[in-house]
């Protein structure tokens, strides 16, 4: 499995595909972290499972030499454009009639680019993804940029980003503080990510909702301008900004939250959607967010037209008016975890790579995809 970085959320599903026992995995990274990840709280995460890094003098012959010495393996590759390594390795891989899936998010659609870069990626892209023979595209917008360039619908596998069912573990709701209602951003703090839309959005629910509070995790360009926002609104003792926080200590702090809010203008998927839902945590995200799927309104979360402070702060204000129903969203937020955790992910990873290369006749269903069983307060 071809990587750029080693992250958290990658290691936890490398970890649970090595327990089962029944793949021969090797996890090839192009680079260690940069210095904004580590900002924001990452680390390299590579316990427990099979890895190397690319030469960093070379890393576009180590990739080629890797493809063609591995030439008889599946290979799935992170991306296909955005790092040079492993476009070579895809390249390789095409012309010598490997096997190999890609696995990505759609391009940011608000990144302006040339019309000859775009005509070069899409003839690129059309190239690699006529010759795969798997797709795993990071949310239907990933499955949607697939098909743009030729993809075959029998062989692209819905997917995303997953984390282990370990950081679930506790009671959340013994965490919360019940004379305060807390919203909690994580991320970084960009305009990409939406917190000048949050901000307004929440404005006039402070004055409406004395018990209401927001928390900002994370660090970015924008932090000055956010605490100055603060400063001229008089909401110091409402609006905190925390700074970053370590990966590992994300489900833990959210467990003392009552809603995550992810604003996003863009987010090809939106890992700390599946951070809250493992803290118990309902949800707000943009449908601009990948990890949008994975919410059903009024029953794990809602979810809000991109850019619309308006259904945002409906959204929001739905939330905290009905206080009766907050244990159900709790409980199906809980449900969602266990479906995306990276366990019941890793044997339906195999599952489509069984199908990819036709061991199974049917693709298998993504775990998130199932029905929910009728709800019951004898679940809570």
């Amino acid at each position: 499995m071809w990587l750029v970085v080693p992250s958290f959320y990658q290691g936890d599903l490398l970890r649970a595909l090595v327990a089962t026992d029944e793949i021969d995995l090797q996890a090839i990274f192009s680079r260690h972290l940069s210095e904004d990840r580590i900002q924001l709280g990452w680390k390299n995460d590579v316990d427990d499972y099979p890895f190397r890094f690319l030469d960093e003098r070379n890393r576009t012959t180590d990739a080629v030499r890797s493809a063609w010495l591995q030439r008889d393996r599946i290979h799935v590759v992170n991306g296909m454009w955005m790092e040079p390594s492993f476009a070579a390795a895809l390249t390789t891989l095409a012309a010598i009639g490997g096997t190999y899936a890609v696995y990505s998010e759609a391009p940011d659609p608000n990144i302006s680019r040339s019309h000859a870069k775009r005509l070069l990626s899409t003839a690129f892209g059309r190239f690699i993804v006529g010759r795969a023979s798997g797709y795993f595209p990071v949310s239907e917008q990933g499955a949607e940029f697939f098909k743009r360039l030729g993809a075959r619908s029998d062989t692209i596998y819905p997917y995303g980003y997953f984390r282990s069912n370990s950081n679930s573990r506790g009671n959340s709701a013994c965490y919360r503080d019940q004379d305060r209602t807390e919203l909690v951003f994580v991320g970084q703090i960009v305009r990409r990510k939406g917190i000048d839309l949050l901000l307004d959005a929440v404005k006039p629910l402070f004055t409406e909702h004395p018990e209401l509070h927001l928390s900002i995790i994370g660090t970015g360009d924008l932090t000055e301008s956010t605490l100055e926002w603060i400063e001229a609104h008089k909401l110091n003792d409402r609006v905190i900004v925390e700074g970053s926080l370590p990966s590992h200590q994300v489900v833990s702090r959210l467990k003392r939250a009552d809603l995550l809010v992810l604003p996003s203008r863009w987010d090809g998927w939106g890992i700390v959607v599946n951070e809250a839902f493992a803290a118990g945590v309902p949800v707000v995200v943009s449908d601009r967010c990948g990890a949008s799927e994975l919410v059903s309104n009024d029953i794990n979360g809602f979810v809000f037209r991109s850019e619309d402070v308006s259904d945002l702060r409906n959204c929001i204000q739905r939330f905290l008016k009905n206080r009766s129903k907050w244990d159900r969203l709790r409980c199906e937020a809980a449900v969602m975890a266990t479906r995306v955790s990276a366990e019941a992910i890793a044997p339906y990873f195999l599952g489509c790579l069984k199908h990819m290369v036709r061991i199974f006749d049917e693709p298998p269903r993504p775990p998130w995809m199932e029905v929910s069983e009728p709800f019951s307060t004898n679940t809570i």
